[in-house]
């Protein structure tokens, strides 16, 4: 590994340590990095050279005094926006990732979706006038070019968003909605050491897993976790991917649905259907519409434990935005360990997404993270 390669490294275990612990000890921080004082004197040193952090001397009697360690919440804002099927959700967070606002624009369809995201990206760009912005986005994200691949969730093909960005001077990171919120809650459970699944319940499926290093993605540097789309049925209905018997056609919201049209006239339609998934969480959050959610709810626990058995996580997090009672939680749990039989010798713990903020917070550390290892570069 180059130089440059672990002093980078280096600035990210570094960085994870004092977004996690928020205030964290110049001693405790050198163990828990594993460098070497000189090499945290660097550093610290380029960072406060920036104003990036606040560094304060703390006496505990006699002897030298420690120091405390902080990210400069006043040096400037970082916005997480999560792209879904049903709104945009919006998040500002000074430089230390403490929140300051959330917005949601609902949208009500797919026909003009480019031009609505373009539109209110500006307007947020221009009220808070963030340093970086991290996207989470529905579908296959192509890292390196910075582009919606394919989302047909969102009807969206090869999108960019780096001409109207760059004009504005704004460097931006772009990512799958499920990986920001499997790094959002490694950042706000401080789990940085332990494999990791994370899956969501909810219009369609969505999947996440980090290998104790960092999040799985192709060798093209495109997301590929596409759970949702695994085969559940090969002679089930057609799915608006392409393929057949897909996952998300027979354990999503869309199987709730008491008279559902095909999926793929239920994703290019969603205003239509709004409502209906409305009603049908409000009955859940209430108790209400056990018998309908199990079967569902069963075969979606079912193949998250086919997947748990072939990576075998150690820590499964199940969250997303049909996660409306813990109910649907422990149904989802219970389906899991009960087909994982004690004769593998593997159970993954498993634990609910509290958050709702976790897309938005992952995405807006992963840019934040870019954006100092950039300034630091120059």
């Amino acid at each position: 590994m180059r130089v440059d390669e672990i002093r980078w490294d280096n600035l990210t275990r570094l960085l994870e340590q004092v977004f996690i612990e928020k205030e964290v000890s110049r001693k405790a921080l050198s163990g828990k990095v594993g460098v070497r004082n000189s090499t945290l004197s660097y550093l610290l040193g380029s960072l406060k050279e920036f104003g990036m952090v606040k560094i304060k001397n703390v006496s505990y009697g006699r002897g030298r005094p420690n120091q405390m360690i902080s990210l400069n919440p006043e040096y400037g804002n970082v916005m997480g926006i999560k792209i879904g099927r049903e709104s945009l959700s919006a998040t500002v967070f000074d430089f230390s990732l403490s929140e300051v606002e959330s917005i949601v624009i609902p949208f009500d369809g797919t026909d003009n979706l480019e031009e609505d995201i373009i539109q209110e990206i500006q307007k947020l760009i221009l009220n808070h006038r963030p340093l970086t912005l991290g996207f989470a986005v529905s579908g296959t994200i192509d890292l390196k070019e910075k582009e919606v691949f394919s989302s047909p969730i969102l009807n969206l093909r090869e999108f960019k968003l780096q001409e109207m960005l760059k004009t504005r001077g704004l460097d931006f990171l772009l990512f799958n909605d499920v990986d920001a919120l499997h790094v959002g809650q490694m950042v706000e459970s401080g789990v940085f050491d332990r494999t990791s699944l994370t899956v969501t319940f909810g219009i369609g499926i969505g999947a996440s897993f980090f290998d104790g290093e960092d999040i799985l993605t192709s060798g093209d540097g495109k997301s590929i976790f596409e759970l949702g789309h695994m085969a559940y049925d090969p002679d089930g209905e057609p799915c608006y991917c392409g393929r057949r018997g897909c996952l998300e056609t027979v354990a999503s919201e869309y199987s709730l649905i008491a008279e559902r049209p095909s999926i793929k006239m239920f994703v290019e339609n969603f205003g239509n259907y709004r409502e209906e998934i409305k009603k049908i969480r409000s009955a859940a959050k209430a108790g209400n519409n056990k018998g309908v959610y199990k079967p569902v709810l069963k075969k979606l626990g079912r193949a998250i434990s086919n997947i748990s058995l072939l990576l075998r996580p150690s820590l499964v997090w199940i969250g997303g935005e049909g996660l409306v009672s813990n109910w649907i939680f422990e149904e989802i749990k219970a389906e899991i360990l009960a087909q994982i039989p004690e004769e593998w010798g593997y159970l993954p713990e498993v634990k609910k997404i509290k958050s709702v903020q976790g897309w938005q917070r992952g995405a807006a550390f992963l840019a934040l993270r870019h954006f100092i290892r950039g300034k630091l570069k120059e």
